[in-house]
């Protein structure tokens, strides 16, 4: 399988990073972190730019599958690559955890503006790999209308070019997944959740900030149209 992981971090080097050993030990005797990682660190960026430079660097390099995970990721699963291209060959995108059904409102969180029986997938939590709790939202996998960007795969053979990562988005590090996942419902490419182990080290969001704040009223304003609307799959 051809593919590609894009990873953005604060972090000086990706060997500071909590996934830097899991793609060692599962991704197999072949990996290569020089052919296989585009690392950003020290990125104060938005994701949304990052995330659209890796996309065009893996298209330029006839990448079939983009691998978008956060730095503090570990992969919890030995057949991490099989999986991946099973649901990538099912999805267009797809991820781990989202939603079948939304509506679009306040509090623009994924998981907020579906009905508990509309949430898909499976995510765990904790410090490390030896210490660890899951979360169960739903069934795997599924179709969804939004997931989370903890951990995102594009088959690039079947991503149009005109869906791309927003980057007018205000909300650096907020918004872009979701944004991204519904752009591509709604320009129908086929995005789901599929059943990827991995434990995410992380509390969630803890805080409303501003720049969150800025990012929830662009959402709101740019899928205006869809205000207090129900959007099935």
């Amino acid at each position: 399988m051809n593919y590609n992981f894009i990873i953005a971090s604060q972090k000086n080097t990706l060997e500071e990073t909590f996934i830097y050993k899991s793609l060692f030990e599962l991704t197999g005797p072949n990996f290569s972190i020089s052919r296989d990682v585009l690392f950003y660190g020290n990125n104060t960026r938005p994701l949304s730019v990052v995330y659209n430079e890796g996309l065009k660097k893996c298209k330029e390099q006839n990448i079939g599958f983009a691998i978008f995970v956060h730095d503090d990721v570990y992969l919890n699963c030995c057949d991490f690559v099989k999986r991946v291209k099973k649901y990538g060959n099912m999805y267009d995108v797809f991820g781990l955890a989202g939603n079948k059904s939304i509506t679009i409102k306040e509090p623009v969180l994924w998981h907020l503006m579906s009905s508990r029986d509309n949430l898909r997938g499976c995510v765990a939590h904790g410090p490390d790999e030896n210490s660890y709790t899951y979360t169960s939202f739903g069934k795997v996998p599924d179709s969804v209308v939004l997931i989370d960007g903890v951990f995102m795969v594009v088959n690039l053979t079947k991503l149009p070019e005109s869906v791309k990562f927003d980057e007018n988005n205000p909300a650096k590090f907020h918004f872009y997944d979701l944004m991204f996942s519904l752009d591509c419902c709604l320009n129908k490419v086929k995005v789901g959740v599929g059943d990827i182990p991995i434990i995410h080290n992380s509390p969630g969001l803890r805080e409303m900030s501003n720049d969150w704040k800025q990012g929830q009223q662009y959402f709101l304003n740019k899928y205006k149209k869809y205000l207090n609307k129900t959007l099935t799959v």
